[in-house]
């Protein structure tokens, strides 16, 4: 019985093997460039490189069938895979714009390598998505658009914008960008900032149904009504940390905010 076992759980590895496996594709960009991801469902990660090829690692991807040599995969969007890896990769003026060519990059998962200085913007918003959004080690832009997953970013700077239906947000930042604003919004899920402790910003916070916990000290904007301070009312909150710098808006719907420091 164990030697039977252990055949078919050889058969299994084979063909998994041989079935799914990992690839990349290497494009040409330069500085001033845009990387704009669309039309995906499957799994997306970012990171930074160096050099001036943005790299595409395909995971979960599983190879055409050998009937299909020669032939061409026609796929409901229009787009048509020249990677190889599922994806359609067209440059049109100063945007690179990547998106989902195969049905079988439905189910994969993409890792994409951008050179330093490459401003990303990801449209990840079909009902059909699974996977959390991941990056890290990201110094350029970023624009995230999400209906369904969260998103989790690691060691970046900003700017950063995004805008969630239902999902967690987490990001810890390296350090802050202090030339461009930071904009969170969300409507069901949990944001989770975290900050250097010496990073300059004015604070602008604002759940409804949720709270907001912190551990920085803000000077909160106050204003003047018959000689009295108003702080705020409902869950609004703004101000400064550290004498005011980056504009830094947090807004969530249903859920918590949570803004730590480090």
């Amino acid at each position: 019985m164990k030697k039977i076992g252990s055949i078919i759980l050889t058969a299994i590895l084979t063909f998994a093997i041989s079935t799914c496996y990992s690839q990349e594709y290497k494009h040409d960009v330069k500085q001033g460039n845009q990387v704009v991801i669309k039309n995906f469902s499957g799994g997306i990660s970012i990171e930074e490189t160096s050099g001036s090829q943005l790299i595409i690692e395909s995971g979960r991807y599983e190879k055409k069938p050998e009937r299909a040599d020669g032939l061409k995969s026609l796929y409901g969007s229009g787009a048509e895979d020249n990677t190889n890896i599922g994806l359609e990769v067209k440059t049109d003026g100063n945007i690179v714009v990547i998106q989902a060519a195969s049905k079988q990059a439905e189910d994969a998962h993409y890792t994409f390598k951008v050179p330093k200085g490459i401003n990303v913007k990801i449209d990840y918003r079909s009902p059909y998505a699974g996977d959390d959004i991941k990056v890290k080690n990201f110094s350029s832009e970023l624009e995230v658009s999400i209906l369904n997953p969260g998103i989790s970013l690691e060691n970046v700077t900003g700017p950063v914008i995004l805008s969630l239906t239902n999902g967690d947000v987490e990001i810890d930042f390296g350090t802050v960008n202090q030339n461009s604003p930071i904009s969170i919004n969300a409507i069901n899920g949990i944001i989770d900032i975290t900050l250097p402790a010496n990073t300059p910003a004015d604070i602008s916070m604002s759940t409804i149904n949720g709270e907001i916990f912190t551990n920085f000290d803000i000077d909160f904007e106050k204003k003047q009504k018959d000689g009295l301070s108003y702080i705020g009312g409902g869950q609004k909150i703004k101000g400064k940390i550290n004498g005011g710098g980056v504009d830094i808006k947090l807004v969530t719907i249903n859920d918590n905010i949570y803004l730590r420091k480090k």
